[in-house]
Protein backbone atom coordinates (compact mmCIF):
# COMPACT_ATOMS: atom_id res chain seq x y z
CA UNK A 1 0.00 0.00 0.00
CA UNK A 2 1.56 3.30 -1.06
CA UNK A 3 1.76 6.41 1.14
CA UNK A 4 -1.16 8.20 -0.56
CA UNK A 5 -3.45 5.21 -0.07
CA UNK A 6 -2.35 4.88 3.55
CA UNK A 7 -3.19 8.52 4.24
CA UNK A 8 -6.61 8.11 2.63
CA UNK A 9 -7.22 5.02 4.78
CA UNK A 10 -6.27 6.98 7.90
CA UNK A 11 -8.66 9.79 6.99
CA UNK A 12 -11.39 7.30 6.09
CA UNK A 13 -11.23 5.64 9.50
CA UNK A 14 -11.15 8.97 11.32
CA UNK A 15 -14.30 10.08 9.50
CA UNK A 16 -15.88 6.65 10.06
CA UNK A 17 -15.47 6.94 13.82
CA UNK A 18 -16.72 10.51 13.86
CA UNK A 19 -19.81 9.54 11.87
CA UNK A 20 -20.65 6.62 14.14
CA UNK A 21 -20.00 8.83 17.19
CA UNK A 22 -22.37 11.41 15.79
CA UNK A 23 -20.21 13.87 13.95
CA UNK A 24 -21.33 14.92 10.45
CA UNK A 25 -22.61 17.64 8.17
CA UNK A 26 -25.78 19.33 6.99
CA UNK A 27 -25.96 20.74 3.48
CA UNK A 28 -28.26 23.72 2.97
CA UNK A 29 -28.00 27.39 2.14
CA UNK A 30 -29.32 28.10 5.64
CA UNK A 31 -26.66 27.43 8.23
CA UNK A 32 -28.16 25.50 11.09
CA UNK A 33 -27.85 22.12 12.70
CA UNK A 34 -31.31 22.22 14.30
CA UNK A 35 -34.29 21.60 12.00
CA UNK A 36 -38.05 21.70 12.56
CA UNK A 37 -40.16 18.96 10.95
CA UNK A 38 -43.84 19.75 10.36
CA UNK A 39 -46.67 19.22 7.92
CA UNK A 40 -48.11 16.05 6.41
CA UNK A 41 -50.70 15.70 9.13
CA UNK A 42 -48.40 16.11 12.11
CA UNK A 43 -50.33 17.66 14.98
CA UNK A 44 -47.14 18.97 16.57
CA UNK A 45 -43.68 19.50 15.07
CA UNK A 46 -40.68 17.28 15.69
CA UNK A 47 -37.01 18.27 15.49
CA UNK A 48 -33.75 16.82 14.24
CA UNK A 49 -30.31 18.01 15.34
CA UNK A 50 -26.90 17.21 13.87
CA UNK A 51 -24.44 16.40 16.65
CA UNK A 52 -20.69 16.38 17.11
CA UNK A 53 -18.93 13.54 18.88
CA UNK A 54 -16.60 15.34 21.25
CA UNK A 55 -15.59 18.95 21.84
CA UNK A 56 -14.23 21.23 24.52
CA UNK A 57 -16.76 21.85 27.26
CA UNK A 58 -16.89 25.61 26.71
CA UNK A 59 -17.72 25.10 23.02
CA UNK A 60 -21.17 23.61 23.57
CA UNK A 61 -24.09 25.43 25.14
CA UNK A 62 -27.77 24.56 25.11
CA UNK A 63 -29.63 27.80 24.31
CA UNK A 64 -33.20 28.59 25.31
CA UNK A 65 -34.61 28.03 21.76
CA UNK A 66 -32.87 24.67 21.80
CA UNK A 67 -34.37 23.81 25.20
CA UNK A 68 -37.80 24.90 23.99
CA UNK A 69 -37.59 22.61 20.97
CA UNK A 70 -36.49 19.65 23.08
CA UNK A 71 -39.08 20.34 25.79
CA UNK A 72 -41.91 20.36 23.25
CA UNK A 73 -41.22 16.73 22.38
CA UNK A 74 -42.30 13.52 24.09
CA UNK A 75 -39.54 11.15 22.92
CA UNK A 76 -35.80 11.51 22.40
CA UNK A 77 -34.10 9.44 19.70
CA UNK A 78 -30.35 9.08 19.33
CA UNK A 79 -28.69 6.88 16.77
CA UNK A 80 -28.50 4.40 19.66
CA UNK A 81 -30.52 4.00 22.84
CA UNK A 82 -27.92 5.80 24.95
CA UNK A 83 -29.51 5.09 28.33
CA UNK A 84 -29.51 1.31 27.84
CA UNK A 85 -27.57 0.10 30.92
CA UNK A 86 -26.35 -2.99 29.07
CA UNK A 87 -24.71 -1.04 26.24
CA UNK A 88 -21.15 -0.73 27.66
CA UNK A 89 -20.92 -4.45 28.44
CA UNK A 90 -22.45 -5.39 25.09
CA UNK A 91 -20.01 -3.16 23.22
CA UNK A 92 -17.00 -4.71 24.94
CA UNK A 93 -18.27 -8.19 24.15
CA UNK A 94 -18.92 -7.42 20.48
CA UNK A 95 -15.52 -5.72 20.18
CA UNK A 96 -13.56 -8.81 21.23
CA UNK A 97 -11.22 -10.44 18.75
CA UNK A 98 -12.18 -13.97 17.73
CA UNK A 99 -10.40 -17.31 18.11
CA UNK A 100 -8.30 -16.20 21.07
CA UNK A 101 -6.29 -13.72 19.03
CA UNK A 102 -4.81 -10.58 20.57
CA UNK A 103 -3.90 -7.32 18.87
CA UNK A 104 -0.16 -7.88 19.34
CA UNK A 105 -0.36 -11.19 17.47
CA UNK A 106 -0.81 -9.27 14.20
CA UNK A 107 2.76 -7.85 14.44
CA UNK A 108 6.14 -9.22 15.42
CA UNK A 109 7.20 -8.49 19.01
CA UNK A 110 9.69 -5.71 18.20
CA UNK A 111 7.34 -3.98 15.79
CA UNK A 112 4.49 -4.04 18.29
CA UNK A 113 6.68 -2.77 21.13
CA UNK A 114 7.75 0.25 19.07
CA UNK A 115 4.19 0.94 18.00
CA UNK A 116 2.83 0.58 21.54
CA UNK A 117 5.46 3.00 22.85
CA UNK A 118 4.26 5.68 20.41
CA UNK A 119 0.63 4.89 21.25
CA UNK A 120 1.33 5.32 24.97
CA UNK A 121 3.04 8.67 24.37
CA UNK A 122 -0.25 9.95 22.91
CA UNK A 123 -2.88 8.26 25.05
CA UNK A 124 -1.04 7.52 28.29
CA UNK A 125 -2.20 3.91 28.02
CA UNK A 126 -0.76 0.73 26.57
CA UNK A 127 -2.63 -1.22 23.92
CA UNK A 128 -1.94 -4.29 26.04
CA UNK A 129 -4.65 -3.09 28.42
CA UNK A 130 -7.21 -4.00 25.78
CA UNK A 131 -5.18 -6.32 23.56
CA UNK A 132 -8.08 -8.76 23.18
CA UNK A 133 -10.22 -6.14 21.44
CA UNK A 134 -10.48 -5.06 17.82
CA UNK A 135 -8.41 -2.04 16.72
CA UNK A 136 -11.35 0.37 16.54
CA UNK A 137 -11.43 0.42 20.35
CA UNK A 138 -7.86 1.68 20.51
CA UNK A 139 -8.52 4.09 17.66
CA UNK A 140 -11.45 5.64 19.52
CA UNK A 141 -9.07 6.66 22.32
CA UNK A 142 -6.78 8.32 19.77
CA UNK A 143 -9.71 10.36 18.49
CA UNK A 144 -10.61 11.45 22.01
CA UNK A 145 -7.03 12.61 22.49
CA UNK A 146 -7.23 14.69 19.32
CA UNK A 147 -9.55 17.16 21.11
CA UNK A 148 -7.29 20.04 22.29
CA UNK A 149 -8.54 20.39 25.88
CA UNK A 150 -8.86 18.41 29.09
CA UNK A 151 -12.47 19.38 29.87
CA UNK A 152 -14.54 17.80 27.11
CA UNK A 153 -18.21 17.20 26.47
CA UNK A 154 -20.27 14.87 24.26
CA UNK A 155 -23.24 16.90 22.96
CA UNK A 156 -25.42 13.84 22.40
CA UNK A 157 -24.87 12.75 26.01
CA UNK A 158 -25.71 16.23 27.34
CA UNK A 159 -28.90 16.28 25.29
CA UNK A 160 -29.86 12.82 26.50
CA UNK A 161 -29.39 13.92 30.13
CA UNK A 162 -31.64 16.93 29.51
CA UNK A 163 -34.24 14.62 27.95
CA UNK A 164 -34.03 12.34 30.99
CA UNK A 165 -34.59 15.32 33.30
CA UNK A 166 -37.74 16.11 31.35
CA UNK A 167 -38.92 12.50 31.72
CA UNK A 168 -38.78 11.86 27.97
CA UNK A 169 -38.59 8.31 26.69
CA UNK A 170 -35.08 7.57 25.35
CA UNK A 171 -34.88 5.44 22.19
CA UNK A 172 -32.51 4.61 19.34
CA UNK A 173 -32.84 4.51 15.55
CA UNK A 174 -30.52 1.53 15.23
CA UNK A 175 -28.74 -1.06 17.36
CA UNK A 176 -25.19 -1.25 18.64
CA UNK A 177 -24.75 -4.45 16.64
CA UNK A 178 -25.56 -2.57 13.43
CA UNK A 179 -22.92 0.06 14.13
CA UNK A 180 -20.23 -2.46 15.07
CA UNK A 181 -21.01 -4.39 11.90
CA UNK A 182 -20.16 -1.28 9.88
CA UNK A 183 -16.84 -0.91 11.69
CA UNK A 184 -16.05 -4.57 11.09
CA UNK A 185 -16.46 -4.33 7.32
CA UNK A 186 -12.73 -3.56 7.19
CA UNK A 187 -10.41 -6.52 7.99
CA UNK A 188 -8.44 -6.43 11.25
CA UNK A 189 -5.11 -5.94 9.50
CA UNK A 190 -6.55 -3.01 7.53
CA UNK A 191 -7.83 -1.46 10.76
CA UNK A 192 -4.36 -1.85 12.23
CA UNK A 193 -2.78 -0.08 9.26
CA UNK A 194 -5.17 2.82 9.80
CA UNK A 195 -4.44 2.96 13.54
CA UNK A 196 -0.68 2.94 12.94
CA UNK A 197 -1.03 5.79 10.46
CA UNK A 198 -3.03 7.76 13.01
CA UNK A 199 -0.28 7.25 15.59
CA UNK A 200 2.55 8.10 13.20
CA UNK A 201 0.72 11.15 11.86
CA UNK A 202 -1.13 12.24 14.97
CA UNK A 203 -0.46 15.94 14.41
CA UNK A 204 -2.37 15.76 11.12
CA UNK A 205 -5.24 13.97 12.90
CA UNK A 206 -5.42 16.77 15.46
CA UNK A 207 -5.39 19.34 12.69
CA UNK A 208 -8.18 17.56 10.86
CA UNK A 209 -10.26 17.40 14.04
CA UNK A 210 -9.68 21.10 14.69
CA UNK A 211 -10.74 22.03 11.16
CA UNK A 212 -13.97 20.05 11.44
CA UNK A 213 -14.65 21.48 14.90
CA UNK A 214 -14.24 25.04 13.63
CA UNK A 215 -16.55 24.40 10.69
CA UNK A 216 -19.12 22.83 12.99
CA UNK A 217 -19.01 25.70 15.48
CA UNK A 218 -19.55 28.16 12.64
CA UNK A 219 -22.45 26.01 11.43
CA UNK A 220 -20.75 26.20 8.06
CA UNK A 221 -22.41 23.03 6.91
CA UNK A 222 -21.53 23.27 3.24
CA UNK A 223 -17.83 23.82 3.98
CA UNK A 224 -17.85 20.91 6.42
CA UNK A 225 -19.50 18.67 3.84
CA UNK A 226 -16.94 19.60 1.18
CA UNK A 227 -14.09 19.07 3.62
CA UNK A 228 -15.29 15.56 4.41
CA UNK A 229 -15.89 14.72 0.75
CA UNK A 230 -12.30 15.71 0.01
CA UNK A 231 -10.91 13.67 2.89
CA UNK A 232 -12.05 10.09 2.57
CA UNK A 233 -15.79 10.01 1.84
CA UNK A 234 -15.97 8.18 -1.49
CA UNK A 235 -19.15 6.85 -3.11
CA UNK A 236 -18.92 3.42 -1.49
CA UNK A 237 -18.24 4.89 1.94
CA UNK A 238 -21.09 7.39 1.64
CA UNK A 239 -23.47 4.67 0.50
CA UNK A 240 -22.76 2.30 3.40
CA UNK A 241 -22.20 4.84 6.17
CA UNK A 242 -24.79 7.47 5.29
CA UNK A 243 -27.31 6.74 2.55
CA UNK A 244 -28.28 3.19 3.51
CA UNK A 245 -28.68 4.14 7.14
CA UNK A 246 -30.69 7.26 6.29
CA UNK A 247 -33.12 5.19 4.25
CA UNK A 248 -33.61 2.83 7.20
CA UNK A 249 -34.07 5.65 9.70
CA UNK A 250 -36.62 7.81 7.90
CA UNK A 251 -39.48 5.23 8.03
CA UNK A 252 -38.81 4.85 11.78
CA UNK A 253 -38.84 8.62 12.19
CA UNK A 254 -42.07 8.88 10.20
CA UNK A 255 -43.80 6.31 12.39
CA UNK A 256 -42.52 7.85 15.63
CA UNK A 257 -43.52 11.41 14.68
CA UNK A 258 -47.02 10.27 13.82
CA UNK A 259 -47.42 8.89 17.34
CA UNK A 260 -45.95 11.88 19.23
CA UNK A 261 -43.52 14.81 18.75
CA UNK A 262 -39.92 13.56 18.77
CA UNK A 263 -36.45 15.06 19.07
CA UNK A 264 -33.87 13.23 16.93
CA UNK A 265 -30.15 13.70 17.61
CA UNK A 266 -28.00 12.10 14.92
CA UNK A 267 -24.65 12.68 13.31
CA UNK A 268 -25.08 15.82 11.23
CA UNK A 269 -23.59 14.03 8.21
CA UNK A 270 -26.86 12.19 7.91
CA UNK A 271 -28.72 15.44 7.28
CA UNK A 272 -27.24 16.74 4.04
CA UNK A 273 -27.13 15.66 0.43
CA UNK A 274 -29.70 14.34 -2.03
CA UNK A 275 -30.14 11.20 0.06
CA UNK A 276 -29.76 12.87 3.44
CA UNK A 277 -32.40 12.75 6.16
CA UNK A 278 -33.61 16.28 5.39
CA UNK A 279 -34.09 15.55 1.68
CA UNK A 280 -35.73 12.20 2.36
CA UNK A 281 -38.18 13.79 4.79
CA UNK A 282 -39.05 16.45 2.22
CA UNK A 283 -39.64 13.73 -0.37
CA UNK A 284 -42.13 12.21 2.07
CA UNK A 285 -44.02 15.50 2.09
CA UNK A 286 -42.78 17.06 5.33
CA UNK A 287 -41.74 20.69 5.73
CA UNK A 288 -38.18 20.89 7.09
CA UNK A 289 -36.98 24.31 8.18
CA UNK A 290 -33.81 25.50 9.95
CA UNK A 291 -34.08 26.88 13.49
CA UNK A 292 -31.92 29.77 14.68
CA UNK A 293 -30.64 28.67 18.07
Amino acid sequence: MNYKNQMMLQKKFLILFLLLANLSFAQNTNQSLLWKISGKGLKEPSYVFGTFHMMCKDQFQISQPFKDALSSCKKYYGELDMDDPTMPANMMEIAKLKDGKTIDSYMDAKEFAEFDKKYQSITGMSLMLFKQYKPFLGMSLLILKSVPCSATVQPETELMHLAQQKKMEILGLETLENQIKLLNKEPIDTQLVAMRKMVNNFDSCKQMMQTMTNLYLKKNVDALYLFMKENGVNDSFESSMLINRNKKWVPKMKKAMKESPCFFAVGAGHLGGKSGVLALLRKKGYQVKPINY
